[in-house]
């Protein structure tokens, strides 16, 4: 069988790490993407795989994204997963009311713009691949406004994910059979240091094995949001 080829953004701890070893345990080769260099090398050194590569990229940056395509161009043509994990959470414990729109745009640079940059830039390799765009419970309108999920209201970080939320659905209504399959999945509450590692969450493995558990699914979930139930309402 020829190799599999996956590129994990935002790898370099938490769930992406956690991401990259479960797949690379399922064989892939996986691309380890994290913005700063020697947390990245340091993160594929803990693994201690030769099927993990280090990449750099800051979603941020279209030149770092380019550079860090050609790096695995010189490697494969082709890439079978692409999982858009890295993200940041810079209002928590803060009334909607009271974040400073900078703190937004930032917000929205990585998670949103960030996350379409990579996937655009990538797409490309990814004809008979996967997209998947890690997500939130909270990024979902309907569970938040019915209280089916913990009620943590925060603004930028969870606006940030339904707007990703919405991406997910305009590029998986545009793909349809003719791209690669896109769609969001939330670990669920785990504990993380975007989280500042609240307690009573999933650990890492446990959340990541989630978002590899549909990487590696038949099922085709094209322009959905997942849970580790199923299908979401939006």
């Amino acid at each position: 069988m020829s190799t599999q080829y996956a590129l994990v953004t935002g790898a370099n701890k938490g769930i992406g790490l956690e991401i990259v070893r479960q797949l690379a345990e399922q064989d892939y080769h996986v691309f380890l993407a994290a913005r700063d260099e020697a947390n990245g090398q340091s993160a594929v050194a803990s693994l201690a795989s030769d099927k993990v590569t280090f990449v750099q990229l800051d979603v941020t940056d279209p030149g770092s994204i380019d550079q860090a395509k050609q790096q695995i161009l010189a490697v494969t043509d082709r890439l079978n997963l692409l999982i858009n994990n890295a993200g940041i959470a810079l209002d928590f414990g803060q009334p909607p009311i009271t974040v400073d729109v900078d703190v937004l745009r930032q917000i929205f640079d990585v998670n949103y713009f960030g996350t379409f940059q990579v996937t655009q830039a990538f797409y490309p390799l990814l004809s008979n691949g996967k997209i998947i765009n890690v997500t939130t419970d909270m990024s979902s309108q309907t569970s938040f406004a019915e209280g089916r999920i913990h009620p943590l209201n925060v603004l930028g970080y969870n606006s940030s994910k339904t707007a990703l939320n919405a991406m997910t659905l305009s590029l998986g209504t545009q793909f349809q059979e003719n791209g690669p399959e896109i769609f969001g999945v939330t670990p669920g509450f785990t504990s993380t240091d975007l989280n500042g590692n609240a307690p009573g969450g999933k650990t890492t493995a446990e959340g990541a094995a989630v978002i590899v558990r549909y990487a590696l699914d038949d099922t085709n979930y094209n322009g959905k949001i997942l849970n580790d139930q199923g299908i979401m309402p939006w």
